[in-house]
């Protein structure tokens, strides 16, 4: 398997426990982030504006949607069930919904003026060749923008996160979940959640990624905590 791959039945696991948590993601996110993630969102979506035609990759429940600007807001989701929710959280016809994954995205080259993964980009199958058809469907002069969970730069945080995302986290999302809930689930999905949401890896190695595909001025910036990353990469 390719270092930018990964198995497909993992993907199809953290698919199905997204789609089981959906009632509950954002309030589980707001408190494993220490009520930060709709900061992040904000800060990555603040590269949109009125005026674009925005692709938005992983779309999920429409949590970084709620964020993005745009004439239209393409929301690109594998998952069908993700799409169905977030017709209750998002209404207006400005939002597209397109049943699809990254590595093959069913759209006209250079048809959208920025594109953004926020949080999802980590989960992707391939992501040289989501790259490269990102790349492919960005206007020339237009950004990719990625805000996700990215290794810490320093092998203590690294340690520290670790410790967070495997004896904490799982723990803690679930206080977002009514007893009766929990109690139907029989299970906690948080715990293997949790273990994919170190898959993004170095955010200097989704730069080189990036650069190999063809973007340029690809870079990043860690935000508060250095858990988490920006990345952008230019077309």
């Amino acid at each position: 398997m390719k270092q930018d791959e990964k198995p497909l039945h993992d993907w199809e696991r953290v698919e199905s426990d997204i789609e089981s948590i959906a009632h509950y993601y954002d309030a589980a996110a707001s408190l494993i982030s220490f009520g930060m993630m709709d900061r992040w969102r904000e800060k990555a979506a603040s590269e949109t504006q009125d005026w674009m035609r925005v692709l938005e990759i992983g779309s999920g429940p429409g949590s970084m949607t709620r964020h993005l600007r745009g004439r239209e807001i393409v929301m690109l989701e594998p998952n069908e069930g993700l799409l169905n929710f977030s017709k209750g959280v998002l209404g207006g016809q400005r939002y597209i919904r397109v049943r699809g994954v990254a590595e093959h995205l069913p759209f006209a080259d250079e048809s959208f003026d920025i594109a953004i993964s926020g949080f999802s980009f980590k989960n992707l199958i391939d992501r040289k060749a989501a790259l490269n058809e990102v790349r492919r469907v960005l206007k020339s002069g237009c950004k990719f923008v990625i805000v996700d969970i990215a290794e810490p730069d320093t092998a203590l945080r690294k340690r520290i996160m670790h410790l967070y995302m495997d004896r904490v986290l799982p723990a803690v999302a679930m206080l977002s979940v009514p007893r009766e809930v929990k109690r139907r689930w029989g299970r906690n999905p948080w715990k293997h959640l949790s273990s994919s949401y170190m898959n993004l890896g170095k955010p200097e190695e989704l730069v080189r990624s990036a650069l190999s595909a063809g973007f340029s001025d690809a870079k990043f910036r860690y935000l508060m905590t250095h858990g988490v990353a920006i990345v952008t990469a230019m077309k």
